[in-house]
């Protein structure tokens, strides 16, 4: 197993899984410093059609390999890397720490899909993600989840947020909203193409901060070059418009070992477009080299989510965090994080 999650990795990258929850030591990671404390939320994956993947606990097998395990197709989100099948009672042993997340097949959550869309996953398949705890790392113990509707995952991106079941009021389903107005009251990704005006804009606004960000080398190699642009719009759970924009400066000149110049910036439109926070370049490979969103999700209570995924040089992590205004994402507090790296 531990070479097939090897195998998921670029570059050779040996495996190391690290996961921080809601109620878990903060020593799993210092972001956690900052969390709020309340409900706890978990990222979910698309696995196919209509089921999810999750990973509630992380846990230590020691040397003691499962019996009665099966390989199983690897998810769509392939952040989520190869979970197999595990047997119940293996599994409900596993779940002993006092501040884990206690969960059975049959149990019901909440799905968080993204612009005020829901719906109820059910627990049908227990998983295990196994990692090589020799060298210090930790396996993750999870469960394939059945959605209801079984369509609600069509034309919805493939990372969500999941949270325990919230029954609604008087026990009728939550409306889903239809409308442009309604869609507007929730935090979600704005799908369709970026104005004109607002693209060269955002445009500007990071040259300039380039111009003042970078070294007189960086400028040097970049100064000359238009930046390659991608801009997402969102909204959060206020409804306020806000704008996540990357761009990297190549001016081919660039030599073996030096990549293109990369910023990354969150962008309010109001009063008038300018960055309330910079993203700096996370590894030396690739062309952008910034943190990515995947989705944004409303996580109830007046809260937004964002789901990034954030490349190192050997690394890869996917983090939900709480989002803030003005702050890059190091200083958002995590609500989960499963990160893969050497």
């Amino acid at each position: 197993m531990a070479d097939q999650l090897r195998g998921a990795l670029p570059r050779g990258a040996a495996l190391r899984f690290a996961i921080a929850l809601l109620g878990f030591p903060a020593a799993l990671s210092p972001q956690l410093l900052g969390q709020e404390a309340g409900a706890r939320y978990w990222v979910a994956g698309r696995y196919d059609g209509n089921r999810v993947v999750v990973y509630f606990n992380a846990v230590r097998l020691g040397h003691a390999i499962p019996s009665g395990i099966h390989g199983i197709a690897p998810p769509v989100a392939e952040l989520f890397f190869d979970p197999v099948e595990l047997p119940p009672d293996y599994a409900a042993g596993l779940q002993g720490q006092p501040d884990a997340e206690r969960f059975a097949v049959g149990d019901r959550y909440d799905l968080l899909l993204g612009n005020g869309a829901g719906a109820t996953i059910r627990l049908t398949t227990l998983v295990l993600c196994r990692a090589d705890e020799e060298t210090g790392n930790d396996s993750f113990l999870g469960a394939l989840a059945t959605v209801e509707p079984p369509a609600a995952l069509l034309l919805t991106h493939d990372y969500y947020a999941v949270r325990r079941r919230r029954e609604p009021p008087n026990g009728q389903a939550a409306a889903r909203p239809e409308t442009s107005d309604e869609f507007a009251t929730h935090a979600g990704l704005v799908d369709g193409p970026i104005q004109i005006g607002v693209e060269t804009g955002i445009a500007r606004l990071l040259d300039r901060r380039m111009k003042s960000e970078a070294t007189a080398a960086e400028r040097a190699l970049a100064g000359a070059a238009a930046a390659a642009l991608q801009v997402q719009a969102f909204r959060t759970a206020t409804g306020a418009l806000r704008y996540y924009a990357r761009a990297d400066w190549k001016s081919g000149k660039e030599g073996a070992r030096q990549r293109p110049y990369s910023l990354g910036a969150w962008i309010s439109p109001q009063p008038s477009l300018h960055i309330m926070a910079l993203e700096n370049r996370t590894t030396g490979y690739g062309d952008l080299g910034l943190p990515g969103l995947l989705n944004v999700v409303d996580l109830g209570d007046g809260k937004t989510g964002v789901i990034m995924e954030v490349d190192g040089d050997d690394s890869r992590l996917l983090e939900l965090a709480s989002y803030r205004e003005g702050v890059s994402l190091k200083g958002m507090p995590v609500l989960q994080s499963i990160g893969a790296g050497e």
